[in-house]
């Protein structure tokens, strides 16, 4: 399934972005074993909308874990895999409050 959170906040959506991937950062037993999330401006010109992508540091490559944008007085975090919904919701329900934070559970297409 697929998640979509709306945090109700008039912070900038990379703060938001932010909170979600300080959350989530792994340092292992070796230096070069760390693994953390950061977020990326969206390279679309039309609207603006960032990307919070997966890092692992022996990889350049960046998997991406979800899209973050404002719309009106909420900012929006899409599409993102529901195994990772206490990865959002823990730091984002801490900073925000149950009130100010709403999640949609969207099935997989069959």
């Amino acid at each position: 399934m697929t998640i979509w959170l709306y945090v109700k906040t008039l912070n900038d959506v990379p703060e938001v972005a932010e909170v979600v991937c300080k959350f989530n950062y792994y340092q292992g037993e070796h230096a070069e074993d760390k693994y953390s999330w950061i977020t990326e401006r969206g390279k679309d010109e039309g609207e603006a909308y960032w990307e919070i992508k997966g890092k692992y540091e022996p990889l350049s490559d960046l998997a991406l874990i979800a899209l973050a944008y404002r719309t009106g007085d909420t900012v929006v975090l899409a599409e993102i895999n529901d195994d990772l919904a206490a990865n959002f919701l823990d730091p984002l329900l801490e900073k925000y409050g149950f009130d100010n934070v709403r999640w949609i559970v969207v099935p997989a297409k069959r």
